[in-house]
């Protein structure tokens, strides 16, 4: 196990923001929210798959609703709960099973995503595992790799700022954890914490995504090094995550709205250098999903969008991307285990309205690096 150093945790957060795909939240708020942590004296523990025992109990806590935050009148003149709603998220979920967990496990990448892991496990001195049930960060709650396998979501604690607790022992099955939470997030602002999954890790190991915090560590530091020594960015990120650059250009139109607990909009870009002349149109619910070059589908989930402003050389996120910002779209391959029929009936276009079959990323654009190791696809065009 590796206690992990500020500079570390800054990588980490700043990679998985790049790989959050425009969700999983700001990298200055979970920044924010990780200095109070290591201004305690205190410190994330970060284990691999392998250095946490089978019969290790693990809980799996995030944060669950829209990227923006509702109106503050949602809690009238009540106070915010004493302690962090992850925290009590954790806890709640600990005394209903009756035992202490003895790892955590991130729910998604994302600046804040990965925060919202952190933040518990160093308050309660519990290590995180190297590794997610998703390797990106996602809109809705089925879309796990812990749901594609069948594990059992529940119990699950629910708790927003004021302290509210909700426990849910029974529910029919991830989309009516979904519906259920995503409700109380309404109810709250936006935004409700969740821990769930309180499972072993034997059962957790064979399904999750291994190697995901440092593969963001990996983006990260490659984002940071670059934008010390003046390199372009988005090389130095693609070589790191095993990604390729797929538009360039600058921002026309950025439009969202708040739609049932979700941020849900369009970004669009008009082509510049190599791309001049083209326009390039990005669809997201919280996170980039789907993506059209001249009104053909480019890149759609399960695999990664990403996009980075190259003029301030940071991941740009929904729904603060700004008309006008020089912007390029890098793409990354999604997790093996996404590219099978569950995976892509849960987390591929048709899932979100889309006339549209899931293609590789690799089979559009070639990729430099393999990032999961995966063969090239056959049918590159």
């Amino acid at each position: 196990m590796k206690t992990l150093t500020w500079s570390e945790v800054e990588d980490i957060l700043l990679g998985a923001t790049i790989l959050g795909c425009g969700g999983g939240g700001e990298f200055s708020e979970g920044r924010d929210s990780m200095r109070r942590i290591y201004d305690r004296g205190l410190a994330v523990t970060l284990a691999a798959p392998d250095e946490i025992a089978a019969d290790t109990l693990v809980a799996c806590p995030y944060a669950v609703g829209a990227m923006t935050l509702g109106l503050e009148s949602t809690y009238g003149e009540r106070p915010l709960a004493e302690d962090h709603p992850g925290v009590l998220a954790v806890r709640a979920l600990a005394n209903h099973a009756g035992r202490e967990f003895g790892a955590l496990i991130c729910g998604e990448l994302g600046g804040t995503s990965v925060a919202d892991t952190f933040f518990p496990a160093a308050s309660l001195g519990l290590p995180v595992v190297d590794a997610d049930p998703v390797g990106r960060a996602v809109p809705e709650i089925e879309h796990s790799m812990f749901f594609v396998h069948g594990l059992p979501i529940a119990p699950l604690a629910v708790v927003n700022e004021i302290g509210d607790t909700a426990l849910i022992t029974r529910v029919a099955d991830d989309g009516r954890a979904e519906a259920l939470v995503r409700a109380l997030a309404v109810a709250s602002r936006n935004v409700v914490w969740v821990a769930d999954h309180a499972l072993e890790w034997g059962r957790l190991r064979g399904v999750a995504v291994l190697g995901t915090i440092s593969l963001a560590a990996r983006v990260g530091r490659a984002q940071r090094e670059a934008a010390a020594a003046g390199h372009e960015i988005s090389a130095s990120v693609t070589e790191a995550g095993g990604g390729v650059v797929v538009f360039r250009g600058t921002v026309t139109s950025h439009e969202w709205a708040d739609a049932g607990g979700f941020t849900v909009g369009e970004t669009v870009l008009a082509g510049a250098d190599e791309y001049a002349g083209s326009t390039y149109r990005v669809w997201f619910k919280n996170e980039n999903l789907v993506s059209w070059r001249d009104g053909v589908p480019d890149v759609t989930c399960p695999d990664l969008i990403c996009l980075i402003d190259r003029s301030a050389g940071v991941p740009a996120t929904n729904p603060n991307v700004s008309v006008g910002s020089d912007i390029e779209v890098v793409a990354f391959p999604s997790a093996p285990q996404w590219r099978t029929d569950k995976g892509i009936t849960t987390l591929g276009p048709r899932h979100f309205g889309f006339d549209m079959d899931f293609t590789p990323v690799e089979a559009r654009h070639d990729l430099a690096t393999a990032r999961y190791g995966a063969p090239r696809h056959p049918d590159r065009r």
